[in-house]
């Protein structure tokens, strides 16, 4: 019987926000393979195609810029609470700091951008392999 800790409290975490981007639950769609989970779902199809938007709900796509460059954002984030060694998940602590961190940062770029604050893009935003404010390496292959 597996140990409850605080890093399977990431892990399960890191479920529920990817059960929420993806807009899929295992256990309900029988489109996926049986017992095959959501987080590797997420991995195989982001090793196949290599679009981390293509596993965004559909009902959340089309969206303005800086709303899908917050979920793939979240997405990486719940990668990262999803992370087969606990040792690589980050704390709870620092999962709140990233989630907030996507919302500063845009708050940051729309204000900040001249002409106002109706700027769609994410001037800050932390890329593929980059840190967050909390340390926190936010995306990394070994996510997969």
């Amino acid at each position: 019987m597996a140990r409850i800790t605080k890093k399977s409290d990431v892990y399960s975490f890191g479920v529920l926000l990817l059960e929420i981007i993806t807009g899929r639950k295992p256990a309900t769609d029988p489109s996926f393979p049986e017992g095959q989970s959501v987080v590797q779902w997420v991995r195989d199809h982001l090793r196949k195609k290599g679009d981390p938007a293509e596993v965004v709900d559909p009902k959340l796509q089309g969206r303005p810029d800086a709303q899908v460059q917050e979920m793939l954002q979240a997405l990486g984030i719940a990668l990262l609470c999803s992370s087969n060694r606990p040792d690589d998940r980050p704390t709870m602590k620092d999962v709140a700091v990233l989630l907030r961190e996507i919302r500063h940062n845009d708050s940051t770029a729309a204000s900040t951008k001249p002409g106002g604050g109706d700027s769609r893009k994410l001037s800050s935003s932390p890329g593929p392999g980059t840190t967050a404010a909390a340390g926190v390496q936010v995306w990394s292959p070994h996510c997969l």
